[in-house]
């Protein structure tokens, strides 16, 4: 059987909600809400606050300008969450709010892991059609790789107690297996089932398609 190329198979299919140009629309306003955020800061002079959110705003530009393939749906996520976490240095939301910093650590995981399980799978990292659970444990694992990698890095410049350290990083790993399992939601919204390795190469047909669509399945041997 002809293998299909990956990048075909994750192309936006017509009338997609995840590829909604309205995804795009509200992650382009939250840019031109970050954007105002620091001409704020810059205008009261919270010199500090302006670079902790910068750092922020940054990758989240990078996101909405870079040609990646994410659907419109995840770039919003992304452009949300980088938009949270900048507003949460900012104006100290870490201070105000007891489980802000819980919640990040659930929330930027979640983004993080499935834009990264999603582009492992477009770029061909990851075999076609892997199972789901293996798919979830995955992100978890590298969530909690990264999750113990953060709390070092916290630990050189912040007054950490093992409780705190231990709960972010469960909800590191949560919040990453949850993401592995929205990247698994997103790969199958674009046409590509992800089924077990033991299934032979089916055919599905589209509503708005009269061509069938292969969709290739690795047979463990």
């Amino acid at each position: 059987m002809t293998a299909i190329p990956r990048a075909a198979l994750v192309t936006p299919l017509p009338g997609s909600l995840i590829d909604s140009r309205g995804w795009l629309t509200m992650a382009w306003v939250g840019v031109l809400v970050f954007t105002a955020a620091l001409v704020t800061l810059m205008a009261l002079g919270r010199w500090d606050e302006l670079q902790m959110a910068a750092a922020f705003y940054v990758p989240m530009v990078a996101v909405m300008l870079v040609p990646h393939g994410l659907p419109a749906l995840l770039v919003a996520v992304i452009a949300g969450c980088f938009l949270i976490s900048g507003a949460g240095w900012a104006w100290d939301w870490y201070s105000l709010f007891w489980w802000f910093d819980i919640a990040l650590h659930t929330l930027n995981p979640f983004a993080i892991m499935a834009g990264s399980m999603f582009m492992f799978w477009k770029a061909g990292f990851l075999a076609y059609a892997p199972r789901k659970g293996r798919f979830v444990l995955w992100a978890a694992g590298l969530g909690l790789l990264i999750g113990i990698v953060w709390e070092v890095i916290e630990y050189t410049y912040l007054p950490l107690t093992w409780p705190d350290t231990i709960l972010d990083i469960v909800m590191d790993t949560a919040g990453a297996a949850l993401g592995g399992w929205f990247a698994i939601w997103l790969i199958e919204q674009r046409g590509l089932a992800l089924v077990g390795p033991r299934r032979l190469a089916t055919f599905r047909v589209r509503p708005w398609s009269a061509q069938p669509v292969p969709v290739p399945v690795r047979t463990r041997r």
